[in-house]
């Protein structure tokens, strides 16, 4: 009887609280009033390391917290190693706000903002991009030649234009820095040959005695030769420490280029090597020439290095392709008379199965003008051509290639820019919005990754103009077909007579990037 009463009484309970937990409207039972924290997307950032500039972000939370019940983490981390130690290694930010001033590498990082509740430990989590460039690493070096005959460098710096209120837009701008050399010692002797761009050369890092990787800037002259690291300018290669020969080196050297597995230096010994694997560091030493020749500056690459690189010989009086093993050499074009010079050339690769390789020449006899025309993705000979004296590309005081958006070679004649279609023998006049002064200067600089960095990706027709001993420069973006479609987003003028351009991104561009990308990402390597 007792238990009847028991179990009675127990069922009773259990119904009232049944009952209550039905029919309760708190807190618990309302998914409108349960705690949350909401963080707003962070956009990408971009900041110039070294210089004192400073990542400032505001992030918009909403929360039904207190502040004081929140704890703010902000990490920074390397994204493909964010696996090997966890994001948490390294905060630099425990404040709701950012503040931090940026001393870093140049390279793509990742900003995590962490929001915690101390009590509970639930915690929100908001992440971004953070693009950091030195103050070299990301801009447009600009070898020239100064009033005395020698060579000097400017330097373009990319930077970011921050927002002057909420409704404003952060564009990029350029600021030009004259006479780099002059400023890290001395300009080098000579006239300008050639300027090139290597993306993570192998080289021994003064700093801390350690083989390792850079991007790296070279400078060619008439009587000269030096290398430079992107990231602060450091002076690391001339002819006293290029190859073992050492003080005792006496060779000239024209021009370098990135390879699949080897570097090609041109020099009036012939063509070297040095190491470019992806998988080991060396000393970035060239050996003495595997090929001897008489070459030139004009080098470019065959389907991504694929096929190794096609330059002018003089020796051959035509066009030469080393493989990239760096070994054998194969005769691509010739001048049976012997008479022709190269002039310039340049590289359109349109599609990863439409590449042509052009050299432009003159015959030192008749004046007459050629177009030797290689078939990159077949390493082959197209068509040697005789230009008509009436086209404007015959007649050309300056020429460069057009590297993705248009089969097109750029040309100035009578200080107008034209554009000839090698593939029609046709050509037409530029049109360049906001320009109505004579043209002195061309080239188009791009990059285009398919994977990676592909935000450092650019397409940049640049034209200049040359009054006495000043430059004036147009950078043209919105390329459509290879022409200008808007008017210039950047004008810079300095003092100097511009002879070559490279663009150069805070990116590690390896070996592996090159030959696996269906376009050639560096244009071009020799004018």
């Amino acid at each position: 009887m007792k238990k009847n009463i028991y179990y009675t009484v127990l069922l009773g309970l259990l119904t009232i609280v049944l009952n209550s937990c039905i029919s309760d409207s708190s807190s618990i039972g309302d998914p409108d009033s349960v705690p949350t924290i909401g963080i707003a997307e962070i956009p990408e950032q971009s900041v110039v390391s070294y210089v004192g500039d400073h990542l400032v972000i505001t992030p918009e939370i909403k929360s039904s917290y207190d502040d004081s019940q929140l704890q703010y983490t902000w990490y920074l981390y390397v994204d493909k190693e964010h696996s090997k130690g966890g994001f948490r290694q390294n905060i630099i930010g425990t404040e709701r706000n950012l503040d931090y001033e940026v001393n870093l590498a140049s390279g793509v990082y990742v900003i995590a903002l962490e929001v915690k509740v101390k009590a509970t430990g639930l915690a929100q989590y908001a992440r971004a991009n953070v693009n950091v460039s030195t103050a070299f690493s990301n801009g447009y070096y600009i070898i020239k030649e100064t009033e005395e005959g020698n060579t000097e460098l400017d330097f373009l710096l990319k930077t970011t234009k921050e927002k002057a209120n909420e409704t404003d837009i952060a564009e990029d701008t350029l600021m030009l820095m004259e006479n780099l050399l002059n400023k890290f010692g001395a300009p080098m002797k000579g006239k300008p040959v050639s300027l090139a761009m290597i993306y993570q050369q192998d080289y021994v890092n003064p700093d801390v005695s350690q083989m390792e990787k850079t991007n790296m800037i070279h400078l060619f002259t008439t009587e000269d030769y030096r290398a430079y690291r992107t990231e602060d300018m450091k002076h690391i290669f001339d002819r006293t420490n290029i190859c073992y020969a050492g003080e005792d080196n006496d060779d000239m050297y024209y021009n370098v280029s990135n390879g699949a597995n080897y570097g090609f230096m041109m020099s009036k010994k012939g063509v070297s090597c040095f190491q470019m694997s992806a998988s080991a560091n060396t000393m970035g030493k060239i050996k003495l020439p595997t090929f001897e020749d008489d070459v030139t500056p004009h080098i470019q690459m065959v389907k991504g290095t694929q096929y190794g690189m096609a330059y002018w010989s003089n020796k051959l009086h035509g066009v030469r392709n080393i493989d990239k093993a760096c070994k054998n050499v194969t005769d691509l074009s010739c001048d049976s008379l012997g008479r022709q010079v190269c002039i310039a050339s340049g590289l359109t690769r349109r599609n990863a199965m439409t590449e042509t390789i052009w050299f432009y020449t003159e015959d030192k006899t008749t004046n007459k003008r050629y177009l030797h025309l290689i078939d990159g993705v077949g390493d082959s000979l197209k068509e040697v051509r005789e230009l008509d004296p009436n086209l404007h590309i015959a007649k050309a005081t300056r020429v460069a290639a057009c590297g993705s958006s248009a089969s097109y070679i750029y040309a100035i004649d009578g200080r107008k820019l034209y554009a000839y279609a090698f593939d029609t023998n046709t050509e037409e006049e530029v049109t360049l919005p906001g320009i109505t002064e004579p043209i002195d200067f061309v080239t188009n600089q791009w990059l285009e990754l398919k994977f990676g960095d592909k935000q450092f990706n650019y397409n940049h027709l640049i034209v200049g103009t040359q009054d006495g001993n000043n430059y004036k420069l147009w950078f043209f973006d919105n390329l459509v077909g290879g022409m200008p479609s808007t008017n210039a987003f950047q004008i810079v003028t300095g003092t100097g007579k511009v002879h070559s351009i490279r663009r150069c991104v805070p990116s590690k561009i390896s070996s592996l990037v090159i030959t696996m990308v269906p376009a050639t990402p560096i244009f071009p390597t020799s004018e």
